[in-house]
């Protein structure tokens, strides 16, 4: 295979953030020690682009990284109690994974939901969503589309995003 180039690297970091940000999140049981860790991945990977480091396969490259970062902070941190379960750190990362996929049913559970939360939004709040989300739009592209500016979207973004997070809460409450 052929190796990356530099803008490939940062966009494959872009387009793979939110897996690695869950198998972060899935190593630490902790989000606010998975949003810190996250940004050092971000930024160790946007340093090695910049010194044109060449990857053959982003993931388990940027798997690595993580694992790396997460080590380091259960040891500045004190917090070897969760890591002393397993004899290795690949045993830690299968575990997390394990413990942390939910049940298909819930699965199924949460997307009804979800579906019928998205027809609870304001129609506007809708149309920013399944843009941002379904068409995968930018907030500059969604604001230039709309005659709005790029914060007014981004903050109608956010409400619409944290009224779903609500909605779906209340529908599943009942279903675990």
């Amino acid at each position: 295979m052929k190796a990356m180039e530099t803008t490939d690297l940062v966009r494959q970091f872009l387009e793979q953030r939110d897996g690695l940000f869950g198998f972060i999140l899935a190593l630490t049981h902790d989000r606010e020690a998975a949003e810190e860790i996250f940004q050092d991945v971000g930024l160790a990977i946007v340093q090695e682009a910049g010194k044109g480091t060449k990857v053959d396969r982003f993931l388990p490259w940027a798997h690595e990284l993580a694992r790396r970062r997460v080590a380091e902070h259960f040891r500045k941190h004190s917090r070897r109690k969760a890591m002393e379960r397993s004899t290795s750190l690949d045993e830690a990362v299968s575990q997390a994974f394990q413990e942390f996929t939910p049940e298909p049913h819930l699965l199924g559970l949460r997307q009804e939901s979800l579906e019928l939360c998205l027809e609870e939004l304001p129609p506007a709040q809708r149309e920013l969503i399944e843009g941002r989300y379904r068409d995968r739009a930018s907030a500059r592209t969604l604001a230039e589309a709309l005659g709005w500016t790029e914060g007014s979207v981004k903050v109608t973004l956010w409400r619409a995003r944290r009224q779903l997070g609500r909605c779906i809460e209340e529908k599943t409450r009942g279903g675990e």
